[in-house]
């Protein structure tokens, strides 16, 4: 029993001294406001930090139409299926929020400039060739397989007016495969399809005036069907986000220019639109001599020399700013080509 109530009473004098010593230490420490980071600081640090970026850029190419048969008139003002599918496509992955889309001019500008034409069926090799361009870490490709719209009218003629029921249905089928340009592996397939029906009433004068009148709304229950198939489209390839995300990013198979040197600071001519991202590491070559066809005069190759390395810190539509991780005597016109 006496045993007992000593070590009790040890344990307690024990504890006070804990108690004592860290409530001076305590007091004896005061935390200087502009040294340490608020309690609110530190949590916008880390989560900055355990959350990379994301969202991958992608760009969404003309789709394959062959027709199928039935009509389609003027939808979409004479644009045709191909781009205006491909457009609405962009338009609703835009609004997704999951992805990067890379603006339609911009890939036409592309295709233009490479000679890159699109014509038929694009492969996966050449979809992923084209993305590389563009700088992008994916392409949607797809085909239009089914763009049919059916018309019929029935009714009766009263005192020279005739009056009908008029009636039509669309059906439109989509396929799309997200390509990854990095890889040419075909990530995800996937099928849509939307039906529209219209039942409705028209008037059509013969005759009077010799003047006739038709609104029958083909073009209207195109578009709805073309709508609802490009809405589940869309849901489907919002949903393989986080597969492209846990891809590594593609480096973009573009040189840029040096524009500017200013001590550390290096701009380039080649920006967001190209590709080009904060925290990317591009060479700094030089052309030392350009080996031209003596029958034509072109230049067919050129021989650089290497001058250094640099990461990239700013980045606009247009251009990028980066410091320079090796070399020296970076020159206005040397090459930077991305490496990482």
């Amino acid at each position: 029993m006496v045993q007992t109530q000593i070590a009790a009473f040890s344990l307690a004098i024990g504890l006070g001294l804990t108690t004592i010593a860290q409530t001076a230490q305590a007091a004896s420490f005061t935390p200087d406001p502009l040294l340490s980071p608020s309690a609110e600081t530190v949590s916008e640090t880390t989560i900055a930090q355990a959350t990379p970026q994301t969202r991958r850029r992608i760009a969404v190419l003309d789709f394959d139409f062959a027709s199928t048969g039935g009509s389609y008139g003027g939808w979409w003002s004479g644009e045709g299926p191909s781009k205006g599918v491909s457009d609405m496509l962009t338009n609703k992955l835009v609004q997704g929020g999951n992805y990067i889309v890379v603006e339609r001019e911009r890939i036409q500008q592309i295709l233009d400039e490479q000679n890159l034409g699109q014509s038929g069926r694009v492969d996966a090799s050449t979809a992923a060739q084209i993305g590389r361009i563009l700088g992008v870490d994916a392409v949607v490709v797809g085909s239009i397989t089914r763009f049919n719209l059916e018309e019929g009218s029935s009714g009766t003629s009263v005192l020279g007016v005739s009056v009908g029921g008029r009636r039509g249905s669309a059906d439109v089928r989509l396929s799309a495969r997200l390509i990854s340009t990095s890889t040419a592996e075909i990530l995800a397939a996937v099928e849509s399809s939307g039906t529209a029906q219209q039942r409705g009433n028209s008037v059509s004068v013969a005759g009077l005036f010799g003047q006739q009148s038709n609104t029958s709304g083909s073009d209207q229950i195109l578009s709805e069907a073309a709508e609802t198939a490009v809405n589940q489209l869309a849901e489907q390839l919002n949903a393989q986000a986080n597969l492209l995300s846990a891809l590594p990013q593609t480096v973009p198979a573009v040189t840029a220019i040096i524009a500017d040197v200013a001590g550390n600071q290096i701009t380039l001519n080649r920006g967001t639109r190209d590709g080009f991202r904060s925290g990317m590491v591009v060479s700094v070559e030089r052309v030392t001599r350009e080996i031209k066809d003596p029958t034509t005069g072109e230049v067919i190759r050129s021989v650089t020399s290497p001058v250094g390395q640099i990461r990239i810190t700013e980045v606009d539509d247009r251009s990028s700013v980066g410091t320079i991780v090796q070399g020296s005597g970076f020159r206005v016109g040397d090459q930077a080509v991305p490496v990482q």
